[in-house]
């Protein structure tokens, strides 16, 4: 602020009858016997599917190979079942392709095709660092007005679409979302500096995973075994990028946020130097594993894998390298603490971003993308309220089950999360700042260092704002 994504709800058409009943007038009863009412059934005509006339819809992303619509679970089967029903009764298709693999480039080609009426696809899936270069030149399509689709729906990732809405209109928009960044702990170093080793959980349960904990866990977790002076094992370790990131958005605040759809300097806000203060306090007691002498920029990969670690701030997709690299780890993943101005936890999102081509044959036909993007994030009924959509994939990747029934299934369910402007809206946004705060420079150092660049983006993006 990044995959298939989580589909939410669904929806059918469906017709009516409507029951006339006829009835006898008021009158002076009588003795004798009468007749019944007749009942009359009056048909109202139902109204015919939406016929979108053989329309076929393309959405194009880097992953999906030839079999991106093979059901191979029961879910699955149910879900293409429905889809195919629909393809049926409103005469439109529906296809995923991939456009070559991740790069850069994509932007580029994007813009071509919008300029020549050619667009890549019906909807383009983005990487969120690709969408800046293209946000002031009018080349993504205003999908706020369209009928056919409402945008506050629970099953759209509202982090995306708030993010994405700017200067009047909403450019882009995603549906679910991937946990990303949290904490992963070594059960067995825990246990081994007296912890319980589900303390994490239990204090993200409790609702008190807060910073100050996560403090006295790092200090306790902080060790020289062999009492030669030199620390065996650190509380946390990761890169800084990722966790001062974290922290930020853990305290539900960024350097530079988006307000009434334009960018604001937010460096010097109270929140901002309490989560940057305390990334930095971690750092100057010696609690976050330095950058060994000579060692790779990854340092901190083989330090949690190798035990030098405790913890590890990384996005939960490194599960499946501490499964490689350290396979008799048995670990554990919770969110990354709550700050001291967030009133609940706050999930980090860095979503990939989708858009409509702002060009005339996507234009002429809009409306009618948006009702077939509607249908595709559905599910079938039975299994709106069915977890196991979602739990298989992680359940098959994590050690145990807390990591997937709370973390995740928090990240996932909660919708508390937090995308971060700079990421989305100013092109080539340098992290160097971030490099700087773990580098020895205080908060305030830094960000006087950076504060002129950083404005000077801020007003540059909000003149060219189309």
């Amino acid at each position: 602020m990044k995959n298939a994504k989580k589909l939410v709800l669904a929806a059918a058409l469906v017709g009516s009858m409507l029951l006339a009943v006829g009835c006898k007038p008021k009158t002076t009863p009588t003795p004798t016997a009468t007749t019944a009412p007749t009942s009359t059934v009056t048909d109202v005509p139902t109204t015919p599917p939406r016929n979108l006339g053989g329309l076929e819809v393309t959405l194009i992303d880097w992953w999906s190979g030839d079999n991106w619509n093979e059901a191979t679970n029961a879910y699955q089967e149910a879900y293409w079942e429905m889809q195919n029903k629909a393809m049926k009764d409103h005469n439109y298709t529906f296809k995923r392709a991939a456009n070559g693999s991740w790069r850069w480039e994509w932007s580029e080609e994007f813009l071509v095709g919008v300029s020549e009426n050619n667009p890549m696809g019906s909807i383009v899936t983005f990487d969120n660092r690709w969408v800046p270069s293209l946000l002031t030149t009018g080349a993504f399509l205003d999908v706020s007005k369209l009928p056919s689709i409402n945008w506050s729906d629970a099953k759209f990732n509202q982090a995306v679409i708030d993010v994405m809405t700017y200067g009047g209109g909403t450019y882009g928009f995603a549906a679910g979302l991937e946990p990303r960044t949290g904490v992963f702990f070594n059960k067995a170093l825990l246990k081994a500096a007296g912890v319980p080793e589900e303390l994490p959980y239990d204090l993200q349960a409790s609702g008190e995973w807060t910073f100050a904990n996560f403090k006295e866990l790092c200090k306790k977790l902080t060790r020289d075994i062999d009492s030669d002076g030199v620390t065996d094992v650190y509380g946390v370790t990761g890169q800084n990028v990722v966790f001062f990131q974290g922290l930020l958005i853990a305290n539900d605040t960024f350097i530079i946020t988006l307000e009434n759809g334009k960018l604001v300097m937010n460096a010097s806000d109270k929140k901002v130097l309490e989560a940057l203060n305390f990334g930095n306090e971690i750092i100057a007691e010696n609690y976050f594993q330095p950058q060994p002498e000579g060692a790779d920029w990854d340092y901190f990969k083989a330090g949690f894998y190798e035990g030098k670690a405790a913890m590890f701030v990384e996005e939960q997709y490194a599960c499946d390298n501490i499964n490689d690299q350290a396979p008799d780890m048995e670990y554990g993943f919770v969110n990354i603490p709550k700050g001291p101005s967030a009133k609940d936890y706050v999930a980090v999102c860095r979503e990939n971003i989708l858009v409509m081509p702002n060009c005339d044959k996507i234009k002429n036909v809009a409306d009618d993308i948006a009702f077939v993007y509607n249908i595709y994030t559905n599910v079938p009924d039975e299994y709106k309220d069915d977890d196991a959509r979602w739990k298989g994939n992680l359940e098959n990747r994590f050690k145990d089950k807390r990591s997937v029934s709370e973390t995740c299934n928090w990240m996932i369910n909660k919708w508390n999360m937090y995308m971060a402007a700079p990421d989305v809206y100013i092109s080539g946004f340098d992290p160097q700042w971030l490099y700087d705060l773990g580098g020895g420079k205080t908060p305030q150092e830094v960000i006087e260092a950076f504060s002129t660049t950083w404005q000077t983006q801020v007003d540059e993006f909000n003149a060219n704002l189309k």
